[in-house]
Formats: C-alpha cells, structure tokens, sequence
C-alpha cells in the first residue's frame, strides 16, 4: 500500500515540475531565414535595376542554400548584356554586290588606244583618236557615240584649265597619280590622269553597273594607253 502511495506522489511531481525548453536553435534558424529571403530580395532588386540600365554581362544572382552556408545560383535573377546575344542580332549583314572582274583583252585593238583589259563579258564596241568605248557584249545599244551605262575613255581638251584636271581623290594609276570623283551624276566615277606614254590628259568614266571602287577604276586605266596621236574629245 506504501508502496502505491510512493508511485503516485512521484507520478503527480513529475506533471508539476515545468519543462525547460531551449530557444537558441529556433532562434538561430529564423535568423538563417530572414538572411536568405534578403539576399534574394537585394539580388532581385539588383537585377532590374542592371536590367532598366542596360548591363555588362549575363550573370545570375547566388542565394544562401538551405544549410546557411552552401549556395546556388538561380537562373531566374539575370541582367541583360550590352552586346546582344548571338541568338538576338539583328540578322546576317547584307552581301556587297561583287565587282565585275578583269580579263585580259586578247581582240583587236581600236584606233588610239591599246587596252590591256576589259571587264569581263564585256567588248571594245568602237574606238576613235578622241574617244574609246566599251559595253557588255549584249548590251541593245550599239552605237559607240552614246556613252550610257559603258566604259568611256576620252582625251580631254587641251584647253581644259590644270586645275579642274585635278579635282578629286589622289588615287594612283600605274606610275602617275588621278584624281577619282565618286560620283560625277547619275553614279557614274571618273578618274582623270595623264596619260605617262602621250603626256595627254584622260577621262575614264565608269558606269554604276560595274560595281568598281577607286583601286578597280585605276587597275583598268593602267592598262590603257593613248597611241597614234589621239585628239581632243571636244573642242
């Protein structure tokens, strides 16, 4: 009987006594909470902010893993580069038209002019002592006095003032130095030089449809040579 009256009296102190619980751990992990969710709020914050701005590179924001000291990068937080991705560009870059190639001239030679090269497809349709024209060999005009969308090669006057015979870009031809205008009406290129074998000034004009730049222009006109006293295209 005593000894059911012991068990029950320890059994009613055990209930009465408090339980001591340690708060440090519970603490402890709301801290490593509340410090991820900043992080992740400041990388967010961050992240437009670079995005309005336009920013350097792509990178992604790392946030404290859940163990409060690994960490992982969330591919949801990025910034925008100043460059755009090669999948974002605005498209291949356009082809330039290519130039129409030289050949060797291997027909007749004209009167006043010996041409080394022609443009290839393309033949001498006449040649006079003042005036030298070449056209694509299908070309419906025929007549070598119109000089529309061909290659015309004229001795210039001799009363031509120096100066204007020098009016454009230095460019070299064979030995000598022209002059290239770029665009002389309607695109079509000139290159004026003297001539190193006659001593006479000459025009080359250039129609558009040849594609040439100023090196092409003055390849052509090394090639040509003023011969058997070639005169004035105009008075």
């Amino acid at each position: 009987m005593n000894d059911i009256k012991r068990l029950l009296a320890e059994a009613l102190n055990e209930e009465s006594t408090p339980m001591t619980v340690d708060p440090s751990e519970d603490v402890a992990r709301g801290h490593r909470h509340l410090a991820r969710r900043r992080t992740a709020l400041v990388s967010g914050v961050a992240a437009v902010a670079l995005l309005v701005g336009g920013g350097g590179v792509l990178i992604a924001s790392t946030v404290a893993g859940d163990d409060g000291g690994s960490t992982r990068t969330d591919p949801a937080v990025l910034r925008q580069t100043g460059a755009p991705a090669a999948e974002d560009s605005v498209g291949p870059a356009q082809p330039r038209t290519p130039q129409v190639v030289l050949v060797a001239y291997t027909g007749k030679q004209p009167k006043g002019y010996k041409v080394a090269q022609v443009p290839e497809g393309w033949v001498i349709q006449g040649g006079t002592e003042s005036s030298l024209v070449i056209a694509p060999e299908d070309a419906k005009d025929k007549d070598p006095n119109s000089f529309a969308d061909k290659i015309a090669v004229l001795s210039t006057s001799s009363d031509t003032p120096p100066e204007s015979l020098r009016d454009g870009t230095p460019t070299p031809v064979g030995g000598v130095t022209g002059y290239y205008r770029a665009d002389a009406g309607g695109g079509t290129q000139i290159l004026t030089y003297q001539d190193a074998t006659s001593g006479r000034w000459v025009d080359v004009q250039i129609p558009p449809s040849l594609h040439w730049d100023a090196e092409r222009i003055a390849e052509f006109a090394a090639g040509v040579t003023v011969v058997g006293g070639a005169g004035d295209s105009h008075g």
